[in-house]
This record gives structure tokens, sequence and C-alpha cells, in this order.
């Protein structure tokens, strides 16, 4: 895919996604008077994966723009941002997914009874660590961004660094350092991706069976809380897809380097996929979240009547 490809396949969503983001982001900070507002943990996890998606578009979007320029420095920290807010945002998809989870389905084993007694604290200390881990991951990374700088000669549009050059001579330590730092991350990741499977198909289950037995007893299923539960486990199923075809996504693209498959050597159709995903997402927040949905319903209504009074006045 060339740059004109690029930006005519991607613009449309990038955009999308940047304004939806800005006024989710809107919706968090500045909550509407005489509604209840979003409880901890919910507001953070919504505040970390909002502002990690908004940094990692305006970051692809610098990017590619920094590519035709000779800024190589800002398009070497652009790449990093890309690199450290991408997986941060995937990851914290994955506990606002089994925080759902802990609140959908009741506790019947002592372990499950601790973790949503402490979900609050968990939360945070996951977070803290997904940080830690993707700071520690960029620092893994700079000698070859300091390398890939002084030769001013390699691709450093892309998240991962391509290792062909390396793994052509004999393997150095930065060989070994930048592989052992994929492996790590893909490990991690991987990791996400059982959390995010196992609680989706926990809470699927779990309401499969209660709503069996409403049926059984004749209860309605209309009741307000059932209908919030199923589609915070919808919206989890398809945050779930879109997890498992990111992470297949990123394990063919980190290896196929090692095995000399030449493939979008400009990386736009890789950032073409993770803007798809991050796209997915952001429609996936806006339907599942009720504090956005209502937000967007009341400024529509306010617009309509604005509109009508001008065309009275008219």
């Amino acid at each position: 895919m060339d740059n004109l490809a690029f930006v005519s396949v991607n613009v449309t969503f990038i955009a999308i996604s940047v304004f939806a983001n800005i006024f989710f982001a809107f919706c968090l900070l500045c909550p509407q008077r005489g509604r209840e507002g979003l409880k901890q943990p919910m507001k953070t996890l919504l505040e970390s994966l909002v502002c990690c998606t908004i940094v990692f578009l305006v970051s692809v979007i610098a990017m590619k723009y920094f590519l035709f320029t000779e800024h190589l420095k800002l398009r070497l920290g652009a790449s990093m941002l890309v690199e450290y807010t991408f997986p941060t945002s995937m990851t914290t998809s994955v506990w606002l997914n089994f925080f759902y989870y802990t609140q959908i389905v009741p506790a019947r084993r002592a372990l499950f009874t601790r973790v949503k007694r402490n979900i609050k604290i968990i939360i945070y200390w996951v977070l803290f660590i997904n940080r830690v881990l993707f700071l520690f991951d960029i620092s893994l990374h700079i000698p070859a961004i300091v390398e890939l700088f002084n030769s001013a000669s390699g691709n450093a549009n892309g998240t991962y660094t391509s290792m062909n050059s390396t793994a052509s001579a004999s393997p150095s330590a930065l060989f070994y350092t930048e592989m052992t730092r994929l492996v790590l991350k893909i490990l991690y990741i991987f990791f996400g991706l059982c959390v995010v499977v196992g609680s989706s198909c926990a809470t699927v289950r779990y309401l499969h069976r209660h709503m069996k037995s409403m049926k059984e007893s004749g209860s309605p299923f209309s009741a307000p809380r059932l209908r919030s539960q199923m589609r915070a486990t919808i919206t989890g199923i398809l945050q779930g897809i879109l997890y498992v075809i990111c992470f297949l996504w990123l394990i063919f693209y980190v290896f196929k380097d090692f095995f000399f498959i030449t493939f979008d050597n400009n990386r736009n159709i890789f950032y073409t996929v993770l803007s798809l995903y991050t796209f997915g997402t952001t429609v996936n927040l806006g339907i599942g979240q009720s504090v956005f949905r209502q937000r967007a319903a009341d400024i529509w209504l306010k617009a309509q009547k604005t509109w009508l009074k001008l065309f009275k006045i008219q």
C-alpha cells in the first residue's frame, strides 16, 4: 500500500475515531449535572483507554507527516509514542472487559469473592504495572532507535523495528535485546488475550444460565439491569474478537522479518489494521457506555430545539 492509498483509506477512520474519543473525554471530564457520574475504577479505565487512543491516533498522523519532512527526531519520537500508547490502550480494554465480568457474574468461590471485594485496588495496580512494563519495553528499544538515527538509513516509521539487517549479520547484543523485548511484549499481550477470552466466556455462560432460569420461572427479560448486562456482554465479546484479530496480526508482523517475508515494507498496511482496530474499539465504547450515549442524545435534542427556534424566528 503506497502513501496515497494509506491516507485515502485511513483519514476517515482516524478522523472519526479522534473526534469521537475527544467527545468521550469531554463526557468523562465534564459530567452532566443532575446525573450520577461514573464510579471508580470504571472512570479511570475509560479515561486511560480514551487518552491512550487519542495520543496513539495523533502520533500516527504526526509520524506519517514527518515521513515527508527532514524531522527525523520528531518522526522517531512519534514512533515511540505509537509503540507505547497502542499496547497500553489494547491491554486497558482487556481490564475493562474483566471489570465487566466481576460486576456481572456473582462470586461463588473464595478467591473470586476477594477479587470482587478488592477490584478497585486490583485495577489500579494492573494499570500501573501496564505502564511500567511498556515504559521498560520502550527503554529496551531506545538503543535500536539510537542506532537507527545514527545510521539514518533504516526504516523509522514502524512500531516494531525490522531486524533483517541485524539478523543477516552475526547476532549482536542489540539483536538479542530486541528479540527479548518483542517476546516479552507478545507474552504479556497473550496473557491479556487469555483474560479477555476467559472473562467473556464466563460472562456469557452465566447470563445463559440466568436467562434460562428466568424463562423457566416466567420472569420478564426487560429488566434494565439485565439489558445493561447483556449490552456489556455483547460489547465485551466484540472487543474480544477485535483483540484476537489484532493479536494474530501483531504476531505475524513481528516475526515475518525473521522468516524473511518481504511484505508491507513501508508499514502502511500495518498501521491500517491498527487504525481499524482503534475505530472498532471506539464504536464499541460509544455503543456500550451509557454515559456517552446519553450525552450524545442530550446534545442532539438540544441541537434540534435550537434549530426549531431559529426556523420559527425566520
